[in-house]
């Protein structure tokens, strides 16, 4: 009897959907893998190429999750308990519209909350299993280890790093060893989760080793706050495991916890010596305390405050014998700590005067240098008595969200925090597996290590930081740990086109912005060098074309104002400057936007100008620069008193300052003291002539391209001012 000839499968949509969700965690995993490592040497700034990657890569994410619901007939979404802080955090970003940051500002920094946002969702949708856990967090481990080689690298100087030697060399493509530093200890705890969800032991004992190294590095970039984050995500992962009971989990992979606690001790030791092995046990105290805080709070819920108070007694019994708030003021001074308390309290002034809705997300930035003034006019103010450079981040983002965002934006952040602990408590009652839970205090350890050191960093401001975190809140609220009543939308029907078309043209409106900003980036870069050159032409070729593909020019805008201002340019310098300044208010803008209003006649504004910079207590150059401008503006309005005193009073602080020398033989020669004149001429000549010197032997010495050109372009200033205080002299009778 011959046999049926079995039909042929039909093809239908079934093998399409499949091979596209098999498809999506690993596109997802590399990115993350990818993002941290990516930069490009044709961008003026390291976090920025990874942005732009960022977008382009996330559109492109959606765009394959939205094309498997097509093929699917249906797209299943969860949107997770932290859904309303991604919707408060958008709508507070567009309230901030109503201060003073431009509009573009808002709108830019708004799109990265939201993609990050997407991020977020596409982690949480697509960890159902252990393997997709331990595949996108094997892939953060891994761009923590080779991040961490190429930092190490660069120590030993085998790579190019960052200027100077020894760990100022450490940036890996990060650009600062903080940042490095802070991504590595955001990825640890996470990554420890790789051993309980992994089963092979190769698997095992390579995520062991990656997951030491990382400890190692993060610890080595000898940052205070990075290691005060680690230790605060140790307590509260000690606690947890006290409370909800993971022993068993402990006890049946404990050769592997064993050997996890050994690359802790090696790693304490090799980074910080016998000071690392006493403090590993140290931690070990504090871990069984937090431990046993925790398993009392579980068996008797009142027992938490005699158990506080006896650690209150125990540290107060081996502090030596000072006072413990003068030991945290010390420390505190010693890492920078008033630096930090300045920003601060910036922000502060910030809020005061937009309470509500901030004053617009990114404008941090761009006022931080005109509210200085306010700042330091207040009694909180008056023992900053030192001048602190101007701040891109307020180095606490709570500061900044508060100044930025306002009230709204705290409220906002704060309900999200709130949501974020009732929803991982609902998820660790949830669990009946120790294994699992054990892991859900991992990922928590992760998130709160960035919590902590966001009150003295900004990691949200980096897009590799923003990336870990969000990766691990996503692992967090995955469905892998998600209570069974848990909501699930299902988008179907006629909304599923529209919807997936909806997000696959805002990928690729957004996309094409990014990389026209990259260009633009990689012109800005270019023209830079130009100008470092000395070929002003080139450089307002290049940065005209910056300035015309750049959604929201800024840096752009200021260099092409410079080329115009190297070009002879000076009208069209003002106005490119002036334009520049509502989005770009770094210091040495005023002096540029003043040096151009002098010789355009605008004085009142010149005056304005520097007055609000000498408010604001910069670096010593620019506060003499300035004192030297304000006396030009007083002599153009023919005070000449009141010129000669700003002057001698210039020279008071700074007695070698040529050009007020010039200026006064100027002012003594119009009077006809030509005595006075020869002798100011000659001081300025001697004061001219040495600094030439010594730029001449700085230019003997290795520089960058930037600093080279800054070296020429300040010799032939001097070179020209020396040839006309020269004629000046010989011109005397």
């Amino acid at each position: 009897m011959a046999k049926k000839r079995r039909k042929p499968a039909k093809r239908g949509r079934r093998p399409a959907c499949d091979f596209l969700a098999r498809l999506r965690p690993y596109a997802l995993a590399f990115f993350i893998f990818s993002m941290p490592i990516f930069f490009l040497p044709t961008v003026t700034e390291y976090g920025y190429s990874k942005v732009i990657y960022a977008l382009v890569w996330i559109s492109g994410l959606l765009a394959l999750w939205g094309a498997e619901g097509l093929v699917r007939g249906r797209l299943p979404l969860r949107p997770t308990p932290l859904w309303p802080l991604l919707a408060a955090l958008v709508v507070a970003s567009l309230a901030s519209l109503a201060g003073d940051t431009p509009w573009c500002v808002v709108l830019q920094s708004t799109v990265l909350i939201l993609y990050f946002g997407f991020l977020y969702f596409l982690v949480a949708n697509s960890v159902g299993q252990g393997r997709e856990l331990a595949l996108l967090l094997a892939a953060l481990v891994g761009a923590g280890v080779v991040l961490g080689l190429h930092g190490l690298l660069q120590y030993l100087g085998l790579v190019l790093g960052g200027p100077g030697k020894g760990l100022n060399a450490l940036i890996s493509t990060l650009g600062n060893r903080n940042y490095l530093g802070g991504f590595l200890a955001y990825i640890f705890f996470p990554g420890l989760a790789l051993l309980p969800s992994l089963r092979a032991t190769w698997a095992r004992a390579l995520a062991l080793v990656g997951v030491g190294f990382v400890l190692a590095m993060a610890l080595f970039v000898n940052q205070t706050g990075v290691r005060l984050a680690l230790l605060g995500g140790w307590g509260l992962l000690a606690v947890g495991a006290g409370f909800w009971q993971v022993g068993f989990s402990l006890r049946r992979d404990w050769p592997w916890w064993l050997g996890a606690a050994g690359i802790a001790a090696a790693a304490l030791g090799a980074t910080l010596g016998w000071p690392g092995l006493l403090s590993w046990l140290g931690l070990v105290l504090l871990g069984g305390a937090a431990w046993a805080l925790g398993y009392a709070l579980r068996r008797w819920r009142w027992a938490w405050l005699p158990t506080l108070a006896a650690s209150l007694l125990g540290l107060i019994l081996i502090l030596p014998p000072t006072t413990p708030l003068a030991m945290v003021r010390e420390a505190w001074e010693r890492n920078a700590g008033r630096v930090r308390a300045w920003d601060w309290w910036v922000g502060y002034e910030m809020w005061q005067d937009y309470p509500l809705t901030g004053v617009g997300l990114g404008g941090y930035k761009i006022f931080f240098v005109p509210y200085k003034p306010e700042f330091l006019a207040s009694p909180q103010g008056q023992a900053y008595a030192f001048p602190i450079a101007r701040a891109a981040q307020a180095h606490n983002e709570y500061v900044q969200v508060a100044a930025e965002l306002g009230l709204m934006g705290v409220v906002a952040l704060v309900a999200g925090m709130v949501l974020l602990g009732i929803g991982v408590w609902r998820r660790l009652s949830a669990q009946g597996e120790p294994p699992r839970r054990l892991e859900l205090l991992l990922l928590l350890a992760g998130v709160a290590t960035t919590f902590l050191h966001a009150g003295v960093s900004f990691p949200w401001h980096l897009p590799a930081s923003s990336l870990a975190f969000v990766v691990t809140l996503g692992c967090l609220f995955s469905s892998r740990y998600a209570p069974a009543k848990e909501r699930v939308l299902e988008i179907s029907g006629r909304l599923l086109p529209t919807a997936v078309g909806l997000v696959v043209g805002l990928g690729l409106v957004v996309s094409v912005i990014a990389v026209r900003d990259l260009v633009s980036n990689g012109l800005l870069l270019a023209g830079q060098n130009a100008l470092f050159l000395g070929n002003a032409h080139l450089a307002r070729t290049h940065l005209e074309r910056a300035v015309q593909l750049d959604f929201c020019p800024r840096h752009s805008l200021y260099w092409l104002g410079l080329a115009q201002l190297r070009a002879g340019d000076l009208a069209g310098a003002q106005e490119t400057l002036a334009r520049a300044f509502t989005r770009y208010r770094a210091e040495p803008i005023y002096m540029y936007l003043a040096s151009l209003d002098i010789e355009l006649g605008n004085l009142s504004r010149a005056r304005e100008l520097l007055t609000e910079l000498l408010a604001s207590r910069p670096a010593r150059d620019l506060e003499l620069s300035a004192r030297y401008l304000l006396a030009v503006v007083e002599l153009r309005e023919g005070d000449v008193p009141a010129a000669m005193a700003r002057l001698e009073e210039l020279l008071e602080l700074a007695p070698d300052y040529p050009e007020a020398l010039v200026l006064l033989g100027d002012i003594a020669r119009g009077e006809l003291r030509f005595e006075d004149a020869r002798d100011y001429y000659q001081r300025a000549l001697q004061v001219l002539e040495g600094k030439i010197r010594r730029l001449e032997r700085k230019l003997q010495r290795p520089l960058t391209l930037k600093e080279r050109g800054a070296v020429l372009d300040e010799l032939e200033r001097l070179r020209r001012t020396h040839q006309k205080v020269q004629e000046s002299l010989d011109s005397l009778p």
